[in-house]
């Protein structure tokens, strides 16, 4: 392959490219004419292996800033998502409420936290519709030699909760006006059972309704997906092949109405409707399971103290893993008696030892590298830096019961909570400043990173880094290959170009010697010749 390609990493032994030329010497002179050439191209090929192992020393140079980018996106991701409060800050619901399924409630970041009581009058529900006789319809299309199934549903909505919603399923064995339908090829089916099924499908999959059909009862069932006040109707158009097909029931759905006392604060909120089971409710999002049966249940809620700081074990964890990969990156000595193997010392040696060789051989390539370095001292510093407007008894990380390890202890910088009797208190008693502590943005993108929180600082400095390590070593995309715009791309070309150069440099020495050598051989061969000539003169006399 031409070393010119950006194609990742294998590389054309310069004598591969000339082993193809048959060549035979040596036949007066009794040289070995190719031992010789190598050796002499062994000389000359130097300056090519001295490419070849600066071409390897990048590539390889690349790989590792490709991984440590990867690792600090990971991280960059998951602090984008903790920084969002409805994921950093949990609450928990309990009672009797909970503890009898009549409800679920999850808290996002502005749950009022307290004691609640609800009387669930009735739940959500679907419309039905139950339809009859698809034997006698399915045998009536046959005998009319009836092709086609046209299937389509109408919907006709309102915004007010008080007034009904309609849904429509259509049938029709005449192509309808609209373009909005699916297709039945009765022709395809045998039995009424299969032509069920095919009908079945293709309600479920207009995403409104969803269809059930009982080949025991010969029943079609179909519900609204939607819940609320809704009516489910049947409408073929007075089409005399669809006569047979009845709705034998239907059921008009309902909206959920439920009664909530805030008891903390002394508010009753009355007879309130809700067209689905889930809703929000004073930050809280709550989902109805069965109603109540007139009575009143109770529940509870309150900071989930416990998920809080799991949370920042999990962020702990995740920070402790990123500085360890990224110190020992730049602290790894480079080993400079194990130098990248040419594709002559690999072939002489074991698949073992290569590997062995190049392990050691890749150590260092990010030694003291200035952007893995400047990020890891930057979240160090940014992670004690005071976030303003705190109270000053919660507005560093330290005053959350949160330290780093003694240099004796963890070179890296890795944290720890030292007491988590202090982390737990601090967000019992002051939730809100603990959240911004962590997770405060300000919209302003021209915000000073010190103004930021400590999640939203990490995220903007992964996100510069990541930028400064695409400019060294190329875009995340390029996986395969390597990006031509980037600074060590840029060299690899360059590289590439001289090792090209230089490959045509050793073809055309390889070709002078065997010129040469050929030269010898006719002249040798001459000599002989006459020699022999003159052996023959000489033993005639």
């Amino acid at each position: 392959m031409n070393v010119g390609s950006t194609s990742s990493t294998s590389y054309t032994n310069p004598y591969n490219a000339y082993k193809y030329y048959t060549r035979i010497g040596g036949l007066a002179s009794g040289l070995d004419t190719d031992s010789i050439i190598q050796g002499l191209m062994s000389i000359q090929k130097a300056r090519y292996n001295k490419l070849y192992q600066q071409h390897q020393l990048l590539q390889w140079q690349r790989e590792d800033y490709m991984n440590m980018a990867k690792e600090i996106s990971s991280f960059k991701d998951y602090v984008f998502n903790l920084k969002l409060s409805s994921n950093f800050v949990k609450f928990k619901a309990t009672g009797p409420a909970i503890d009898g399924g009549y409800i679920n409630v999850t808290g996002t970041a502005n749950a009022l936290e307290g004691n609640y009581e609800i009387t669930i009058n009735s739940i959500a529900k679907p419309s039905t519709m139950v339809l009859s006789n698809i034997s006698a319809t399915f045998d009536k299309l046959k005998s009319n030699n009836i092709s086609t199934l046209y299937v389509s549903i109408s919907t006709q909505t309102d915004a007010d909760i008080n007034t009904f919603d309609y849904v429509t399923v259509k049938l029709s064995t005449t192509q309808p006006s609209t373009s909005d339908y699916l297709t039945i090829d009765v022709t395809k089916f045998s039995d009424a059972n299969s032509f069920a099924a095919e009908i079945v499908s293709k309600l479920n999959s207009t995403g409104t309704v969803s269809a059930y059909y009982d080949s025991t009862l010969g029943k079609l069932l179909v519900t609204t997906k939607q819940t609320g006040l809704i009516e489910l109707n049947l409408d073929t158009g007075g089409d005399p092949n669809l006569s047979d097909l009845t709705v034998d029931s239907r059921t008009r759905g309902t909206n959920a109405e439920v009664s909530i006392n805030d008891l903390s604060r002394n508010v009753a909120y009355l007879n309130l409707k809700y067209s689905r089971n889930s809703f929000s409710f004073l930050g809280m999002v709550i989902t109805l399971n069965k109603d109540t049966t007139g009575a009143t249940v109770g529940f509870t809620v309150s900071k989930d103290i416990d998920a809080i700081v799991n949370n920042v074990k999990d962020f702990i964890n995740k920070y402790n893993d990123l500085v360890s990969k990224i110190y020992s990156k730049i602290t790894e000595k480079r080993n400079r008696d194990y130098p990248p193997l040419t594709e002559d010392q690999k072939a002489q040696m074991k698949e073992e030892d290569i590997k062995k060789w190049e392990e050691a051989a890749k150590k260092g390539l990010l030694n003291n590298d200035p952007i893995l370095s400047s990020f890891l001292n930057n979240i160090r510093y940014y992670l004690y830096k005071a976030v303003p407007g705190l109270p000053s008894s919660l507005d560093v990380i330290t005053e959350a019961g949160i330290e780093t390890f003694s240099y004796f202890e963890s070179k890296e910088g890795k944290l720890y909570i030292r007491d988590e009797g202090k982390l737990r208190e601090a967000i019992s008693n002051n939730l809100d400043a603990f959240v911004k502590l962590f997770t405060y943005t300000d919209s302003d993108p021209d915000t000073p990173i010190e103004n930021q929180g400590i999640l939203q600082r990490f995220y903007k400095l992964a996100n510069d880094t990541l930028k400064k390590i695409n400019d060294i070593a190329g875009k995340p995309y390029f996986t395969n290959y390597y990006d031509p715009n980037s600074y060590i791309g840029k060299q690899l070309r360059s590289i590439a170009d001289q090792m090209n150069a230089e490959q045509e440099r050793l073809k055309q020495i390889e070709d002078r010697y065997y010129r040469q050598f050929t030269q010898l051989e006719r002249l040798i061969a001459q000599m002989n010749t006459q020699s022999s000539w003159l052996s023959q003169q000489f033993s005639g006399k």
